[in-house]
């Protein structure tokens, strides 16, 4: 064989030897952290349940604004909810989207004006009560009666339509909904039931500043609590 033949044989050996070297250490290397990783894992996991057995207290860490404040079920938490909702100039940041989505879903048809309405809570009515929520919007209103668990006072949706009906035209200016948990019928003819369920469907669908989204999925907790 040619000298010139044999030197470049015996540089090809060497580096393959070199490789074959650096390959085992590369792999004694691996196999060390690897050992020493699952060494030190496996302490974590002893080390978790001795922390059971000795008594450590494991608590969920989830908590609901609706149960710590202890109005699961107060109507009034709800009514006002609702009512902050349907404010275009709210803090949520949805501006009317909620009040046309509520409306639609209660079979109305939206109203000019939505974004330049009044929201009150609890109007007074001459003789007749207190309404839950009045929207006032330019020549229409909408006028909600929220129930969580009491029921309807007698003649307390008639009382209502009679009072708004000197005002305002029913079903084109006069939109009357009784809203309960399970979507009771009220006395008055001219409330259209909605449910709760129909109200969480509505939620569901919004999209709200970052804020006031993590309260909304409390509130909609709370509501599928209310369907059961």
């Amino acid at each position: 064989m040619p000298r010139i033949n044999i030197r470049k044989h015996d540089q090809f050996v060497v580096r393959v030897d070199r490789l074959a070297a650096d390959w085992a250490s590369f792999k004694q290397r691996r196999d060390a952290a690897k050992e020493a990783y699952c060494a030190a894992f496996c302490e974590r996991v002893q080390a978790l349940f001795n922390d059971v057995r000795s008594g450590v207290q494991w608590q969920n860490t989830a908590w609901n604004f609706f149960e710590v404040s202890g109005r699961q079920r107060q109507e009034d938490a709800y009514t006002r909810t609702i009512a902050w909702l349907m404010d275009p100039a709210g803090a949520h940041g949805l501006r009317d989207t909620f009040l046309r989505a509520f409306l639609e879903k209660a079979g109305k048809l939206v109203p000019a004006g939505t974004l330049e309405c009044r929201v009150t809570v609890k109007r007074r009515i001459p003789g007749s009560g207190e309404v839950d929520i009045e929207v006032a919007g330019p020549r229409w209103r909408l006028i909600v009666e929220n129930k969580v668990d009491c029921q309807e006072g007698h003649r307390q949706t008639e009382k209502y339509a009679t009072y708004y009906e000197k005002f305002y035209k029913l079903n084109e200016n006069l939109f009357l909904v009784f809203l309960t948990r399970l979507g009771g019928r009220p006395q008055s003819s001219h409330f259209t039931p909605m449910s709760y369920r129909d109200l969480r469907l509505v939620i569901e669908l919004l999209r709200p500043a970052p804020g006031a989204g993590i309260f909304l999925q409390q509130f909609i907790q709370n509501i599928y609590r209310l369907e059961g």
